[in-house]
């Protein structure tokens, strides 16, 4: 069940839809979390009516998005995204610690979803990019190693922000 490398779903920010949301996120500074989860046969709106995750987008198989589609392609998947930590003190290091904490409070959800459709589950760590010359976040070990054993993949999206 588990791949390695992008999924047959997905997994880049733009095939979720992700863009619009971060740079929403980043326009106001913020460092944010975002589940998602996705599958080429994932009943998506079966599993949301008795799923403990509130999700915060939906998006079905065969539907074209007219955002960040630049060629008109239906969707190949169906899946959810979940806003795990938005802005708080501590930007992207209180984020590290809300995606672990997500973890730990839906683990056996998590494991359980994959048995229902789910193929690729990825956290989208998203941040207003600042002029510096060079940016460096932390992941630790303990998330890392977290994420690993769920078979989840991780992206970071990133905003350069018009100054002035």
């Amino acid at each position: 069940m588990h791949r390695r490398g992008p999924s047959r779903s997905g997994g880049r920010a733009e095939g979720f839809g992700l863009i619009r949301t971060v740079r929403r996120a980043a326009s106001i500074g913020m460092a944010t979390c975002i589940f998602v989860a996705s599958g080429l046969e994932f009943a998506v709106d079966d599993y949301l009516r008795r799923s403990p995750f509130k999700a915060m987008t939906v998006f079905r198989k065969g539907t074209v998005p007219q955002k960040d589609n630049p060629h008109g392609l239906p969707r190949p998947d169906s899946g959810f995204c979940v806003l795990v930590g938005d802005e708080t003190p501590g930007g992207m290091r209180t984020q590290v610690q809300n995606a672990l904490q997500f973890l730990i409070r839906h683990d056996t959800e998590l494991r359980r979803i994959q048995k229902v459709g789910v193929d690729n589950m990825l956290f989208d760590f998203g941040v207003a990019r600042s002029h510096d010359l060079q940016e460096a976040e932390y992941f630790p070990p303990e998330l890392i190693q977290a994420m690993a054993q769920l078979g989840m993949g991780m992206i970071t999206s990133t905003v350069l922000l018009p100054q002035g």
